[in-house]
């Protein structure tokens, strides 16, 4: 069983294929993440929120290159958008709106969410086109709404739970404490009492982090991720089936850039340069900058 302090993602299926289960844990790669993205104190739980389902849907597209879900709200959030990949790589970034800075704490921009935009992109290893989905939210939850994605767009049958618990670090700022998700999917042919008794049980927690908060009032070890799936489905038998580490890290380069700017000179390298004879490009997801002059573009056209 992993360490609980490190972030990670598990891959479950039981022995009779009617369930498969994805769990995060993702407190650590939060945190090394917004030591580098900047992440707004009152976005920081659904930032982390997303972070979390992000990853689980990247651990259930495990066919997939890279997973994008970007979510923007009316009013606080202008763009939350997370990319992970199956092997446990992601990076994010985090834009809001000035209003933020007066909110009262988390509830404010969860009623902001009802009516908010989720858009979901898959890439694949072949290249190609890649496959996106878009959905009006009509719920107030970040883990609720990627939910109604992969009904409405993915036509998946899947649960979701998570557990975020923040605290205040030693600069005094808020950062993850624990952050936790559980996403169950049920395979084709499962019968619908089974899914009534996972559904059931899953819908009596209240929180993920009741299993990873230490040792409990009597001594007893602390529950972990296999608890929880045997509590969710007593007497079933649920079968590990990978295990990786989750790291943020941004996967930015000079040449993926140069490759896009010969792209739009070949369109109109004037109206790319202007009078300019050296430009400048920042990275999305992270400080990264890069330039690139305009002879090079040219050699390379």
């Amino acid at each position: 069983m992993p360490d609980s302090e490190r972030s990670y993602c598990m891959s479950f299926h039981t022995r009779g294929a009617d369930f498969r289960a994805i769990f995060v844990s993702a407190a650590d790669a939060i945190n090394a993440a917004t030591r580098q993205v900047a992440v707004n104190e009152h976005a920081l739980y659904h930032f982390s929120e997303l972070v979390v389902c992000t990853n689980l849907l990247a651990g259930l597209f495990r066919n997939v290159h890279d997973l994008t879900l970007e979510l923007t709200t009316p009013k606080y959030l202008t763009s939350l958008v997370v990319e992970a990949s199956p092997q446990g790589i992601f990076r994010a970034a985090c834009q809001v709106g000035e209003e933020i800075n007066h909110v009262s704490g988390p509830a404010a921009i969860d009623e902001d969410i009802f009516g908010g935009i989720l858009h979901a992109t898959k890439r694949y290893p072949e290249g190609g086109d890649p496959t996106r989905g878009t959905v009006g939210s009509q719920s107030k939850s970040v883990p609720n709404v990627v939910q109604q994605y992969l009904h409405e767009s993915e036509q998946i049958a899947t649960l979701m739970l998570t557990g975020m618990k923040l605290r205040a670090g030693a600069s005094g700022r808020l950062e993850a404490d624990k952050c936790f998700g559980l996403l169950i999917e049920a395979l084709p042919g499962v019968s619908e009492e089974k899914k009534f008794i996972l559904t059931d049980n899953l819908e009596r927690l209240t929180s993920l982090t009741q299993y990873f908060g230490g040792k409990g009032e009597g001594g007893e070890p602390a529950k972990d991720v296999m608890d929880l799936l045997d509590d969710i489905y007593p007497g079933e038998q649920w079968i590990e089936s990978a295990e990786y580490s989750l790291v943020y890290r941004c996967t930015c380069h000079r040449e993926g850039y140069l490759e896009k700017m010969v792209q739009l000179a070949r369109v109109n390298i004037e109206e790319l340069f202007g009078d300019l004879q050296e430009i400048e490009v920042r990275c999305g997801y992270c400080s990264n900058a890069f330039h690139y002059a305009r002879s090079e573009i040219e050699d390379r056209l």
